[in-house]
């Protein structure tokens, strides 16, 4: 299977259309959050339309700079919203929205999280854990965030700070998905392992950076592309 990976898209619409000979070779477009740029509906309505036509399934989560009006759209996409576990091809995918950081609170966090820093947390550990218990098979998990995994490469802001997430770190170290595709913190591009994990920040895609993925049950393989 060859993933489609996108982030921080930004309402950047314009990129779109550069993308449609490497969207025909894909089995999915998988977005990583920030369809707008703090924009309306109508932006973010306009980003999933456009990459609607390339005719393959677009899943993904929304980000800290998306109207909440963009969970709705994607679960219109056909369950696309990865809140709760999709398959396809043998392949689990889940999922978070939002940023749950310990140090800050971001703009389209649920009003429960703008409480307490700690409820964040909570939060996004309930919603990581849960599709657990619809996988006994304990198919090939791959996992798609807003925020990346808490110390690594690909949360490093300015090269000297991670700003990324511990839960998604923890769900990361417990369970070992094959593939993890983060975006936030655009300066950190590119790839990183955690144990027999693949993490991907494909980049912003409104600068033109975007990845391709290809995954079988044992192995993950990307390459980052800037248009």
């Amino acid at each position: 299977m060859r993933l489609l990976a996108l982030a921080d898209i930004h309402g950047v619409i314009k990129h779109i259309p550069l993308l449609a000979n490497a969207a025909k070779d894909c089995d999915a477009v998988v977005m990583a959050g920030d369809v707008t740029d703090f924009g309306t509906d109508d932006q973010a309505r306009s980003v999933l339309s456009a990459l609607g036509a390339f005719g393959k399934p677009l899943l993904g989560v929304s980000g800290n700079c998306d109207p909440p009006h963009v969970d709705d759209m994607l679960k219109q996409q056909g369950g696309g919203l990865l809140h709760g576990p999709a398959e396809m091809n043998g392949f689990i995918f889940v999922g978070f929205s939002y940023a749950a950081s310990q140090e800050a609170v971001f703009p389209n966090e649920p009003i429960s999280i703008l409480k307490t820093k700690d409820c964040g947390l909570k939060t996004a550990q309930r919603h990581l854990n849960e599709p657990i218990l619809h996988n006994p098979g304990l198919k090939p998990m791959i996992l798609v965030t807003h925020q990346p995994a808490w110390g690594t490469a690909v949360d490093l802001q300015a090269s000297t700070r991670h700003k990324g997430s511990r839960s998604v770190r923890s769900f990361i170290e417990d369970h070992q998905p094959l593939l993890a595709v983060s975006g936030h913190i655009h300066e950190a591009y590119g790839t990183d392992q955690i144990g027999s994990t693949l993490l991907v920040n494909p980049g912003p895609f409104r600068n033109g950076r975007y990845a391709t993925i290809d995954i079988n049950r044992d192995k993950a393989v990307a390459k980052l592309h800037w248009l």
